[in-house]
């Protein structure tokens, strides 16, 4: 009962938030003109309109398949990688100058780099996805790597145990916390960075459907698409969170 009721509190207060930020958005819409801040009244307009124009779904699509190219991509090497370096420390020093170039540069190099190596098109924003949260996932796994003892591993490998089973039992439950982690921040991560590169270098998806907006001062659709991304971004990320602690719920049952 008492968790239902800091939990009703939460959405409450959260609801709270968005009915303010709607309001002051209406209210300075209101004095302004239209091509500055529509109000949200025009903003479902003209969501409304793409949905039944069927660009909105579209452009998502080609965006959402793109993320999960880019996500799987960074996922898969990030964390072989990352386990690589973390079961042998003299791979840290070589890997790590490369891994924090990767970081500090900004992801505007990338996309302007990514549109001159791949030209405008789908590959570009999945590459720029890919550099975004591949050291994410690398850092992560070495963290996650390095929690295993090497006695274990071995005394796994006395009793004959396959590699699979060594993954399964060992490798796997010490990983998830951080490569869960990695993926929760990354998805944000993910949709921001696609958005801009498909902005800048790509004539389909989301992010060229707000240039194409932008270009024709069309706000309301500005709006709309950001509107979108957002909730996307944010229910994927709250799906993901909760399959994570389900998960690891999971995993703390069997240990008892």
């Amino acid at each position: 009962m008492k968790g239902f009721i800091i939990n009703l509190k939460k959405i409450i207060l959260g609801s709270l938030a968005i009915a303010t930020v709607i309001l002051i958005w209406w209210g300075i819409s209101k004095n302004v003109s239209p091509i500055v801040l529509p109000s949200p009244i025009e903003t479902i307009e003209a969501l409304q309109k793409l949905a039944e124009s069927g660009k909105l779904w579209k452009e998502i699509a080609i965006t959402a398949e793109r993320v999960c190219i880019g996500f799987t991509i960074s996922l898969v090497l990030g964390t072989f990688l990352g386990c690589m370096i973390g079961s042998f420390p003299m791979l840290f020093h070589f890997f790590k100058p490369i891994i924090v170039i990767i970081q500090t540069t900004p992801p505007i190099s990338w996309i302007i780099l990514a549109i001159i190596w791949f030209d405008f098109g789908g590959a570009a924003p999945i590459f720029v996805v890919v550099i975004a949260t591949f050291p994410i996932f690398v850092i992560n796994a070495i963290q996650g790597t390095r929690q295993i003892p090497s006695s274990l591993v071995e005394m796994a490998k006395i009793f004959h145990a396959s590699f699979l089973q060594i993954a399964k039992d060992i490798y796997f439950p010490a990983l998830w916390p951080f490569v869960s982690s990695a993926i929760s921040i990354c998805i944000g991560i993910s949709w921001k960075t696609i958005v801009m590169a498909e902005l800048l270098s790509s004539s389909s998806g989301a992010g060229a459907a707000l240039s194409w907006a932008r270009l024709q001062l069309e706000t309301a659709q500005v709006l709309a698409w950001t509107l979108v991304i957002v909730i996307l971004g944010v229910t994927i990320e709250q799906v993901f969170q909760r399959i994570s602690d389900m998960t690891r719920a999971g995993r703390i049952q069997e240990w008892k």
